[in-house]
């Protein structure tokens, strides 16, 4: 079998299910600025790493397979980034090849064309394969990943260099070359069983061969059949099935080729963006590690240093972190003051989840989780308060739309929702929907101002239910850390009146 596979074991993406609602969550967690940060304005890198991102992984062993194909990628970036450019080549070829077979369609050319296109493909394509093969067993000793190592072994025991071989001599077709076949006459000097024994470029012949032999000997009294016109009508009919022949011979091989380096292009496209960002990270001193994924269905999770990426990448430095264990963790609520990082705090635990999920090292000096089956993200829009009365049913159908694509072990990430009503009625409502979730085995954590929520939940303490406040000091500075705590009555709003005050008296 000739497969990549290097973001799997055994397979590629392909019919690999993806978040339920990926531009929410793109959208809600800044990704679009980590996709640039990899990218570099790469338009075909930065589709195929939305997509791999976009489909979590769903065990612990599909991500660390990952990590360490990852960890030998940053190693050697060198072979990496020809690797892609190989990737790039192949795309291109493949994309102008699907050009031309569909205008040689529409336009009913001649099979020779056709050939042509296909060998010319299946050449670049060998190619290729030939050139990869050799990047990878020059640093054989160094890969330690059991994707890279397994992609090797799978090419060494191709024949490639005997395809090759088969490539030249149909291409010799076209070209110029001797053909030998084996055929009978039927009445009219018809042409019938005929069968091509072998092509040979034209002059490839060695002296004192018995082929030699054969055109010293016995060809010279050969007879010409060229010139008789029903002859060279069945000639031209051989040749077209020759043609013919070769097409369906290697088809099966163009397929194949084309599956290849369709998954190839994807996957080395995803590392690719992986080690520019990681590179990116280390040039800003930012601190990146690989996570410890825990097995699904498991609720221990456990972070140090965690930071926001998106903003790291925007400031181009670290920001704050926070570090937490949330032991049995099925349900926290984030409370507390405005403006404290608490919305920013959910992003970074988001974000962290995501990338822990494609294999990723994450924002955090230390990062242990569970691999969730899907993730959802609810968060107020600024164009959501555009709307006056339809923002509620709005927050509500798109809730509706999550929980009907929901299913147990799944995280859902909540930012004021349900905010936009009274503290009574947005209560009840999200009351109603975290215990719905917590009775399903659902993860949720939420950021939310609705105290009398967050009051009840506190008072009764559910098992594997944290509560966490946005600390602030005295004197009213925001430390953007996380605290475990009660719940806080009051947002501190009148805080940022007395800034905007102090901001107001130094003017004058």
């Amino acid at each position: 079998m000739m497969d990549s596979f290097l973001l799997y074991q055994d397979s590629s993406t392909e019919g690999k299910k993806s978040y339920a609602f990926p531009r929410d969550i793109i959208k809600d967690l800044n990704l679009d600025i980590l996709f640039k940060s990899m990218a570099r304005q790469d338009i075909l890198m930065a589709e195929k790493i939305r997509r791999v991102m976009m489909i979590p992984l769903t065990t612990p062993e599909e991500v660390l397979y990952r990590q360490e194909v990852i960890r030998d990628f940053y190693r050697q970036s060198g072979v990496l980034e020809e690797l892609y450019a190989c990737a790039e080549r192949q795309h291109k070829a493949l994309r102008l090849y699907k050009e031309e077979m569909k205008s040689n369609r529409a336009k009913s050319v001649k099979v020779t064309s056709t050939l042509l296109d296909s060998l010319n493909y299946l050449k670049q394509g060998q190619e290729e394969l030939l050139h990869i093969r050799k990047l990878l067993a020059e640093r054989q000793e160094g890969w330690q990943s059991q994707g890279i190592k397994g992609l090797l072994k799978r090419l060494e025991e191709q024949p490639l260099q005997k395809i090759q071989e088969k490539l030249w001599e149909a291409e010799a077709l076209i070209t110029g070359c001797e053909a030998g076949y084996t055929f009978q006459f039927g009445g009219g000097l018809k042409l019938e069983n005929a069968v091509l024994n072998y092509l040979r470029p034209a002059g490839d012949i060695k002296t004192g061969s018995l082929e030699s032999l054969y055109l010293k000997f016995v060809k010279k009294n050969a007879v010409l059949i060229g010139t008789d016109i029903m002859l060279k009508e069945d000639l031209n009919h051989l040749r077209e099935a020759t043609l013919k022949q070769l097409i369906n011979m290697f088809q099966p091989y163009l397929q194949k080729l084309m599956q290849f380096f369709g998954e190839f292009t994807e996957e080395i496209s995803f590392y690719m963006g992986v080690v520019q960002f990681m590179k990116r990270m280390d040039s800003l001193n930012v601190t990146l590690t690989m996570p410890e994924p825990k097995s699904c269905g498991t609720t221990d999770t456990e972070f140090e240093n965690l930071y926001e990426l998106s903003m790291a990448v925007y400031a181009q430095k670290k920001p704050v972190g926070n570090s937490i264990s949330l032991k049995n963790n099925r349900m926290t609520l984030i409370t507390g003051a405005n403006q404290g990082g608490k919305s920013t705090f959910l992003r970074s635990y988001g974000i962290a989840q995501v990338l822990m999920q494609c294999g990723m090292p994450v924002p955090a000096g230390r990062f242990s989780a569970p691999v969730y089956r899907q993730l959802f993200t609810h968060f107020t829009r600024s164009e959501d308060e555009q709307l006056s009365n339809g923002r509620l049913s709005e927050e509500l159908q798109r809730m509706s739309s999550m929980v009907d694509q929901a299913v147990p072990d799944s995280l859902f990430l909540l930012n004021e929702s349900f905010a936009s009503t009274t503290e009574k009625e947005g209560s009840k409502i999200a009351e109603g929907i975290l215990r719905a979730f917590y009775e399903k085995n659902m993860t949720t954590m939420m950021v939310t101002h609705l105290y009398q929520l967050a009051k009840k939940l506190y008072e009764e303490q559910p098992e594997g239910s944290h509560f966490l406040v946005a600390e602030r000091t005295e004197n009213g500075t925001r430390t953007f850390k996380m605290l475990q705590g009660e719940p806080a009555y009051t947002s501190f709003g009148t805080d940022l009146f007395k800034v905007l005050e102090e901001e107001e008296h130094n003017m004058k």
